[in-house]
């Protein structure tokens, strides 16, 4: 335990001299994907650094949800004219499940771009070092945009803060450039802003980690 205490300090010791915020810890009663790690903001960028039980490494990944880019691109007059209840009348959580389920037919329409999304990302992004994971909405398992994931290795003696610089560096940029991709490919999204977004994925949402088409793991 005390290793891995070591390591989350060179972590967090890189993020600082990095110049990078951190947010939240994470533990595992959070009930994350991971075990051990740190919500952290690097140049605006939301990312999650986390370690698996069975791996002697952390993973770095930094998401883009399509719901929460899909929310932000509706005024709550058009919500309104799409929902078949009065949206202001609702708890916050309900109000949010509510939207949500509107929103439930522009990832549909989304679900229908995945495979021109996966092989245009094959051909402009790939290849490269870095993973891109499919997020995943709801039973029917909706496509909700995607993550990217590079890995650290700070329980090596050779760990610094120029190999958690260009990891990073590394996520945000492979990041960035398949958001623009997502954006002029993906017809719901064409008319929201695609700038970074920092917002965590919901935690209804789920990550496909065997997708069918090329280019995603």
């Amino acid at each position: 335990m005390n290793e891995l205490y070591e390591a989350m300090g060179s972590i967090a010791a890189a993020a600082h001299a990095n110049g990078d915020t951190i947010d939240e810890n994470i533990r595992p009663e959070d009930n994350h994907n991971v075990k051990h790690g740190f919500d952290i903001f690097h140049k605006s960028n939301y990312m999650r650094i986390g370690k698996h039980a069975d791996e002697r490494r952390f993973e770095i990944t930094s998401p883009y949800t399509f719901l929460n880019v899909l929310e932000r691109n509706h005024s709550e007059s058009e919500l309104e004219a799409r929902a078949d209840v009065d949206l202001s009348t609702l708890p916050a959580e309900e109000r949010r499940q509510a939207i949500h389920s509107i929103l439930e037919t522009d990832l549909r329409r989304a679900q229908d771009q995945y495979e021109e999304f996966a092989e245009a990302y094959s051909q402009e992004i790939e290849p490269t070092d870095t993973d891109l994971i499919r997020i995943t909405y709801g039973d029917d398992q909706l496509w909700n945009g995607f993550f990217v994931r590079d890995h650290l290795y700070p329980f090596e003696e050779s760990f610094s803060i120029l190999e958690y610089r260009h990891a990073v560096s590394k996520v945000r940029t492979v990041r960035i450039q398949t958001t623009k991709l997502a954006h002029e490919i993906i017809d719901v999204l064409d008319t929201a802003s695609s700038e970074e977004i920092s917002e965590e994925p919901q935690t209804e949402t789920s990550t496909d980690h065997q997708p069918p088409s090329p280019g995603f793991q």
